[in-house]
C-alpha cells in the first residue's frame, strides 16, 4: 500500500519546540524515503532558520543553504528575513512597532513618514541609484469633522499608485459608505505625488467613479450602488445569512432577482439556491465527515446541466469526480468516460490524473480551440503523470493521449525553488540559465522565449510584452495597482500594423468597465453563494447577435471554478473542463463571440490574454503548474513560495496567491464559529434569567452584603484551583502547589471582600449591589457557556493532537487574538449605545468569529492537527473537564474585569467600550491555561470533593496507539536522530 508504514514524527527540544518534521515518502510500491525539514531557534523560541528536505540533505552533505533564516531584535520584532526564493528584506522599526524603513535585495529603499499621532502621511521609495519618488499620501479629517459623516479622525483621502481615494462618509462602525476612485490621466506615468493636493489633482482624470454602500445595525452591507449607478441589493435571514441577491440596472425600474431562496445547514455551508432563471443547485455533504458529496444544478423536470459526484480516500483527497450531466460517449476504438481519476502519493501530492480533453491539445498558455458544438469526435482520454522533488517542486509531467503525448520537465536551481521549463532543444537550463531567468527578489524575468515581463519596485507585475517587434510598437500588457496591492486597470496594447488599438479594463466595486474603439461595455458581478452572475450593459448598441443586458449564470465545481454558463432563459453559453492544475483541457458553447466575453474561469479567477491567472497579489501559470513569482506572504503557506497548494491542486485552492484553502478548514472554522455563537448566546441568556432573578427580592444592606461575600468567594475558589492545577503542571510538590492556590484564593479574596465597592453604607436607602449580581452571573454564564460547547459539538472539527507543541498551539492563539481584539472592539463599540440589561447582546457575534479564527489559524493540513467530523450532539464525557474549563473561564473574567476597571472615566462611552472590551483578547490564551492546568489535576488530583468525572468517564487517561505503523514510527527513532 502507497501510505503504509509511512508515520509523520515530530521532533521537539527541551523547551517542547519542533527542531525536526519528519515525513516518508512512497510513491505506488516504492521504498518509503524520509523527508526531513529542519528548523532552528534561538534562545528566545523564536525560529531563526528553516530548511526543507531538499535542503537538509545539502546541509548534511556540507552545504550551508537554507529557506529561511531570520534575524530578530530584542524587543521581539523581524529585522532581516533571507529567504532562498524571494531574496532578503531589511526592515527598521520606529519606537512604537510600526515599519519605518525597509530594504530589498535589489537594494530598492521604502520609507514612510507619519504624523504627530503616528499615523502614515507619506510612502517613498527608489531602486538603488535613483532619485526617491512619493508613491502614496494619507489624509486624514480633523477632529471637528462633520459628525453626521462620521469622519472624525478618518482617512479621508489617499493617494496611490493607481489615482486618488476619497472617504466621503463612514458608518458607526467605521465601514466606509460612500468613496470615490479618482485614476491617474497617463498610466505610464512614474508615480511621485507632490505635496499640496491642487498639485495632485492635476495628474488626476475630471471624473470620479463613486461607489455607495448601506449597512444595517450591525455594519451588514445591504444594498451597494456602484459607480455606474448599478443597485445591488443583499437580503438577509434572522441568522444575518444572505438568503436573495437583487439587481436594478441604471435608469431603470425593474428590480430583477439574481439570486433566491440560499439555504444552509447548521455549519453554514450553502446546501439549496435557486438562481434568477429557475435553475436550482444543491450541494449534498456526507453526515459522518462533512465532505462533499454530490453538486447538482438543474431546471425541475428538465436533464440536469451539471451533477458531480465526488469520491473520497480516507484522508480526504478526491479520488474520483464523476459529471452525470454529460453522457459517456464511444468514439476511435474509445471508450470517453465523464469521470476523472486522481491518485496522491504518500505526502498527498497528486501524482497521476486521467480525464478527457480536446484531440491535438497543445501545452502552452494558449486555449484549446473553441467548439461551438460538442463534438464527441474531438473528443479523446487522456492522462497524466506527475513527479515531485524533495521540497515539492513539479520535475516532470508526463501527458499520454492518442492523438499526441509529450514529457514536460523542468529545472530547479540547486539552492533554491526558482526554476525554468526545458529549452526548446530538450536541454534543461543550467543553474546560471535559472539565476539569469529571475531578478533578486525572485521574479520571473520571461514569460515564454522573447516575453519579457517588466516588474515594479513592490515586486508586482508592471508589464508583459505578448509580441516583441524590432522596427514596430510591441504588443503589451500594462497593469496599474492601488495601495493594498489590487490590480484596478488593465490595458492592452496590440499594433495592427498601421496603429495601435488599446483594450482597458477598470476595477471598480461590484463592476467592471471595458472599453476600446469599438465598444464600452459594463460587466456588473455578483457573487452569492456557490455561483457567480455577470450582467454585460454596453454603453453603445452590442455586437451582432447579442441582446443588450444579457444575464450569464455561472455554476461551478468544488474549487469554484466556472464549468456551465447559462443564460436567463436557462440556456446554454458555455461549458468548459479543466486540467488538474488549471489548464483549460476543452471548452464550447453556442457562439464563440459570446464565449470570448468569458474572463473568469479556473478557481474563479480572472485569466488575461497572456494565459495568466491573476489572483489579487500574484500570476499564476497554469501551463507551468506554478507561480509567476515569490509569494509576498512569505513562509506561511510552506517553505516553497512557487508551488501551487502543496502539490494537490484537487483538494485545495488558493484565493488570492497566498495561502491555500481546503473546504475542510472552513466547514470546521464555520463549525467551530457556531458552537461559540451558541454557547455565548446560551450564557447571555442564563445571565440574564440570573439577574432578573436576584433582582427580584427586596435589597437591604445584608442581602447586598451576602451577594458581596457571595461572588467574591466563588471568583476566589476559581482562582486558587486554577493556581494549584498550574503549579502542578510545573511539578511543584503538593505542600507548595497548595500554598499558592491558598494564597491566590485568599489574595483574590479578602481585598473584595473588604471593599466597598458596589455596597451602600450601613443606614442609608439600600440599592442592590448590581456589580455583585453580575460577577455571580458570569460565573454561572461562564459554566453554561462551557457545558454548551462541551456538548454541542457535532460538526467538522481540526484539533492539535498529542505531537503538537506548546510553541504550536501558543502561535494559533496568538494570531487569532489579533482578529479576536479587534472584533472585541468593534462590538464593545457597538455595545455602548445599548442599555445596561443587554448591552453584550452582541457578544456571541464575538465569539463567532473567535471560533472561526482560531480554528482557521491552526496549521492543516499538518503532522500537529487531526481533521474528524461529529456526528450528533452528546452530554460531555466528563464533567471535570466541564467544571475546569468553566473555573479558567471565571478567572479571565475576572481580570478583564479588573483591567477594565483601569481604563480612564475621561475616555468617552464609545471608546471605552471599545477598549474594555478589547482587552478581553487574553483570554484567547485560556485554553493553554485550562490544559496546563488540567495537566497538574492529572498528575495529582486536589480532593475527592473535586472529582466529579461521570462514571462512564473513568478511564485510563493514556492509550498505546494499536498497529504496525506505531511500532514502525518507533523502530524509525533511532534513524531518524542519527539523520537530523
Amino acid at each position: 500500500m502507497t501510505h503504509a508504514n509511512t508515520p509523520a514524527i515530530a521532533v521537539i527540544d527541551s523547551r517542547g519546540l519542533g527542531v525536526r518534521a519528519v515525513a516518508y515518502h512512497r510513491r505506488d510500491n516504492s521504498a518509503a524515503e524520509s523527508c526531513i525539514t529542519q528548523q532552528v531557534h534561538d534562545v528566545a523560541g523564536r525560529a531563526v532558520l528553516s530548511r526543507d528536505p531538499r535542503l537538509f540533505r545539502l546541509h548534511q552533505a556540507g552545504q550551508s543553504a537554507a529557506n529561511q533564516i531570520s534575524v530578530f531584535s530584542l524587543s521581539g520584532a523581524l529585522l532581516l528575513s533571507e529567504n532562498s526564493d524571494a531574496g532578503w528584506r531589511l526592515g527598521l522599526l520606529g519606537e512604537d512597532g510600526q515599519g519605518v524603513e525597509g530594504w530589498d535585495q535589489k537594494l530598492t529603499h521604502s520609507r514612510l513618514h507619519f504624523d504627530g499621532q503616528r499615523r502614515p502621511i507619506a510612502s517613498f521609495e527608489n531602486a538603488h541609484g535613483e532619485a526617491q519618488r512619493c508613491i502614496a499620501r494619507f489624509a486624514y479629517a480633523a477632529a471637528s469633522a462633520d459628525e453626521s459623516l462620521n469622519l472624525c479622525g478618518q482617512l479621508i483621502r489617499q493617494d496611490d499608485t493607481a489615482g486618488t481615494l476619497h472617504y466621503l462618509s463612514f458608518g458607526i462602525g467605521g465601514t466606509p459608505l460612500q468613496h470615490s476612485r479618482t485614476f491617474v490621466e497617463d498610466p505610464q506615468w512614474s508615480v511621485d505625488w507632490p505635496a499640496t493636493e491642487s498639485e495632485r489633482d492635476g495628474f488626476l482624470e475630471d471624473d470620479p467613479a463613486i461607489t455607495r454602500l448601506h449597512c444595517n445595525a450591525v455594519g451588514d452591507p445591504i444594498r451597494q450602488t456602484d459607480a455606474k449607478g448599478n443597485t445591488q441589493a443583499f437580503i438577509q435571514t434572522r441568522a444575518a445569512e444572505l438568503k436573495e441577491v437583487r439587481l436594478t440596472l441604471a435608469g431603470q425600474t425593474e428590480e430583477k432577482t439574481l439570486v433566491s431562496d440560499i439555504r444552509y445547514n447548521a455549519f453554514g455551508q450553502v446546501e439549496r439556491q435557486r438562481a434568477g432563471n429557475g435553475v436550482v443547485s444543491c450541494a449534498t455533504f456526507r453526515p459522518e465527515d462533512g465532505r462533499l458529496e454530490h453538486l447538482k444544478a438543474y431546471v425541475p423536470d428538465q436533464p440536469a446541466f451539471q451533477d458531480l459526484t465526488y469520491e473520497y480516500d480516507a484522508a480526504g483527497n478526491i479520488t474520483g469526480l464523476t459529471d452525470t450531466a454529460d453522457p459517456t460517449r464511444y468514439h476511435r476504438n474509445q471508450r470517453i468516460e465523464h469521470t476523472h481519476r486522481y491518485r496522491y502519493d504518500s505526502l498527498y501530492r497528486l501524482i497521476a490524473a486521467t480525464g478527457r480533453q480536446l484531440r491535438n491539445a497543445s501545452g502552452g498558455p494558449q486555449l484549446p480551440v473553441f467548439q461551438c458544438a460538442p463534438d464527441p469526435g474531438q473528443l479523446e482520454n487522456y492522462s497524466r503523470i506527475y513527479t515531485y522533488d524533495a521540497a515539492g517542486n513539479l520535475e516532470v509531467m508526463q501527458h499520454q493521449a492518442d492523438s499526441a503525448s509529450r514529457t514536460e520537465r523542468t529545472a530547479i536551481a540547486a539552492s533554491s525553488n526558482r526554476s525554468l521549463p526545458q529549452k526548446t532543444n530538450g536541454e534543461l537550463p543550467d543553474d546560471n540559465d535559472i539565476a539569469a531567468g529571475y531578478d533578486l527578489n525572485g521574479n520571473r524575468m520571461t514569460l515564454q522565449p522573447g516575453q519579457d515581463l517588466l516588474w515594479n519596485l513592490r515586486n508586482q507585475l508592471r508589464q508583459v510584452d505578448r509580441v516583441v517587434r524590432e522596427d514596430k510598437p510591441h504588443d503589451t500588457e500594462i497593469y496599474l495597482y492601488d495601495g493594498s496591492g489590487q490590480r484596478l486597470r488593465k490595458i492592452r496594447q496590440a499594433y495592427t500594423g498601421t496603429l495601435t488599438r488599446i483594450h482597458e479594463t477598470r476595477y471598480l466595486p461590484g463592476v467592471e468597465i471595458r472599453s476600446c474603439a469599438d465598444e464600452i461595455l459594463h460587466v456588473i458581478t455578483v457573487e452569492a453563494g456557490r455561483g457567480k452572475v455577470q450582467v454585460l450593459h454596453w454603453e453603445k448598441k452590442p455586437a451582432s447577435g447579442i441582446p443588450q443586458d444579457p444575464h450569464r449564470y455561472s455554476f461551478t465545481d468544488h474549487l469554484k471554478s466556472s464549468t456551465v454558463e447559462l443564460d436567463e432563459a436557462a440556456r446554454l453559453i458555455t461549458w468548459e473542463s479543466y486540467y488538474p492544475y488549471g489548464g483549460t483541457c476543452w471548452w464550447a458553447g453556442r457562439s464563440k463571440l459570446e464565449a470570448s466575453y468569458k474572463t473568469i474561469r479556473y478557481s474563479g479567477q480572472e485569466r488575461d490574454a497572456t494565459g495568466l491567472y491573476y489572483y489579487g497579489f500574484r500570476y499564476y501559470m497554469p501551463w507551468c503548474q506554478r507561480w509567476l513569482s515569490a509569494d509576498p506572504a512569505g513562509v506561511s503557506a510552506g517553505l516553497n513560495l512557487y508551488a501551487m497548494v502543496s502539490g494537490n491542486p484537487i483538494r485545495h485552492v488558493d484565493m488570492q496567491g497566498l495561502v491555500e484553502v481546503d473546504p475542510n478548514r472552513l466547514s470546521a472554522a464555520s463549525a467551530a464559529g457556531m458552537h461559540r455563537f451558541a454557547a455565548a448566546a446560551a450564557s447571555f441568556t442564563v445571565q440574564l434569567a440570573v439577574r432578573y432573578a436576584l433582582e427580584l427580592i427586596e435589597p437591604n444592606h445584608e442581602y447586598n452584603l451576602a451577594l458581596h461575600v457571595l461572588a467574591s468567594s466563588l471568583e476566589g475558589a476559581a482562582a486558587g484551583y486554577t493556581g494549584y492545577g498550574l503549579t502542578k503542571s510545573a511539578g511543584a510538590h503538593d505542600g507548595v502547589a497548595s500554598m499558592v492556590a491558598a494564597t491566590a484564593g485568599i489574595g483574590f479574596t479578602i481585598p473584595v471582600w473588604m471593599s466597598e465597592q458596589g455596597l451602600p453604607p450601613p443606614g442609608t436607602d439600600p440599592e442592590l449591589h448590581r456589580d455583585a449580581i453580575g460577577r455571580i452571573a458570569s460565573v454561572i454564564g461562564g459554566l453554561t457557556y462551557q457545558l454548551t460547547m462541551d456538548a454541542f459539538t457535532a460538526g467538522p472539527e481540526i484539533k492539535f493532537n498529542a505531537s503538537a507543541s506548546f510553541s504550536d498551539k501558543f502561535k494559533t492563539a496568538a494570531k487569532a487574538s489579533i482578529g479576536y481584539a479587534g472584533a472585541r472592539a468593534g462590538i464593545g463599540a457597538l455595545n455602548s449605545f445599548l442599555p445596561a440589561p443587554i448591552s453584550g447582546i452582541l457578544n456571541p457575534v464575538g465569539e463567532y468569529a473567535d471560533g472561526f479564527l482560531e480554528t482557521y489559524m491552526k496549521p492543516y493540513p499538518s503532522e500537529t492537527t487531526d481533521y474528524s467530523e461529529n456526528t450528533q450532539a452528546a452530554l460531555p464525557s466528563s464533567w471535570k473537564s466541564t467544571f475546569q474549563g468553566a473555573v479558567t473561564r471565571s478567572v479571565g473574567g475576572s481580570i478583564n474585569r479588573f483591567l477594565g476597571g483601569l481604563i480612564s472615566s475621561d475616555m468617552s462611552s464609545v471608546a471605552r467600550g471599545a477598549l474594555g472590551n478589547a482587552i478581553g483578547f487574553f483570554t484567547e490564551f485560556r485554553a493553554l491555561a485550562t490544559n496546563q492546568m488540567k495537566k497538574g489535576f492529572i498528575k495529582d488530583s486536589l480532593s475527592p470533593a473535586f472529582d466529579i468525572e461521570s462514571p462512564s468517564s473513568r478511564r485510563s487517561s493514556t492509550t498505546k496507539p494499536s498497529g504496525r505503523g506505531y511500532w514502525e514510527g518507533s523502530l524509525h527513532l533511532d534513524r531518524l536522530f542519527r539523520e537530523a
